[in-house]
């Protein structure tokens, strides 16, 4: 049982994202089209919430985890070998596909210009979820020398405690999620409160509101798949010790965004109006 749990675990978790994610954005994107959100946009949102603690609970059925390499598992495939392979060459995979989809989006643009623009998020979020996916499943880390984390900590108790707090390996609830789901509420409520943001609508600029939430979604995503990849195997991928290295990068990168995009929210709450 705890077997099945344990692989079906991690499917649940990324559906869950997924659930949240697209249903954040629809919400942020359509606040000045509506008048006032459908009933199921809501419900989507609290089943993504409720489900993603599920499945985080769901992790707590497996078994310790185990590094070591068994005898039958060696003979196991592993398709980090084939991850490894892409990664290697993305550069040159992904000018290619960076040609590809401006060719695309310039066949759209003469049809459909505005179709055209409101694609490039999109096609933005989908980048960032396949760059998380391969970084994440490329690197095992395997060979950090425990001494050689344990330098890299904080080394005040408090501040140790604290980076526990949002070590990524050890929960699914980033900052970028937490923020995500804040912003999202936060349009629901005042939607219904008859208050309105300021500049909502980003247009070509990808640094509004709108497009940093779509940057938190990339986040989101990447903190999963290392979460999932650290406890799980997924996809034939299988599971692989992540570093405290690759979690301080993160949170590097976590930061600059969260800290970006919750400037901007609370500029938009601040200066917004009362709808008469």
């Amino acid at each position: 049982m705890n077997n099945i749990i344990s692989k079906a675990a991690p499917y649940i978790l990324v559906i869950d994202l997924f659930c949240i994610v697209l249903d954040g954005l629809w919400i942020i994107e359509s606040y000045e089209t509506i008048d006032s959100y459908p009933r199921e946009a809501i419900v989507y949102l609290v089943v993504g919430v409720c489900f993603l603690v599920v499945s985080y609970l769901l992790f707590q059925f497996k078994s310790p985890q185990n590094l070591v390499i068994q005898n039958d598992q060696v003979k196991q495939r592993d398709n980090r070998v084939y991850i490894r392979k892409i990664w290697d060459n993305g550069e040159k995979l992904s000018g290619r596909f960076l040609v590809f989809t401006l060719l695309v989006l310039v066949i759209i643009s003469i049809f459909n210009f505005a179709l055209a623009v409101r694609l490039l998020l999109p096609l933005l979020l989908c980048g960032m979820v396949v760059v998380a996916f391969l970084y994440s499943m490329y690197h095992d880390d395997l060979d950090m020398d425990m001494d050689e984390e344990e330098k890299l900590k904080p080394k005040t108790a408090k501040v140790r405690k604290l980076m526990s707090l949002i070590d990524y390996r050890r929960h699914c609830f980033s900052l970028s999620l937490l923020l995500f789901i804040v912003i999202v509420l936060s349009y629901i409520i005042t939607k219904g409160l008859g208050y309105t943001f300021t500049e909502i609508s980003g247009g070509m600029n990808v640094m509004t509101l709108e497009g940093g939430m779509y940057c938190l979604s990339g986040l989101i995503f990447l903190c999963g798949f290392v979460y999932i990849i650290h406890h799980v195997d997924f996809l034939g991928v299988r599971q692989a010790k992540q570093s405290y290295e690759k979690v301080l990068r993160i949170h590097f990168i976590e930061l600059i965004f969260v800290g970006i995009v919750f400037f901007i929210w609370l500029i938009s709450l601040v200066f917004g109006k009362q709808i008469t």
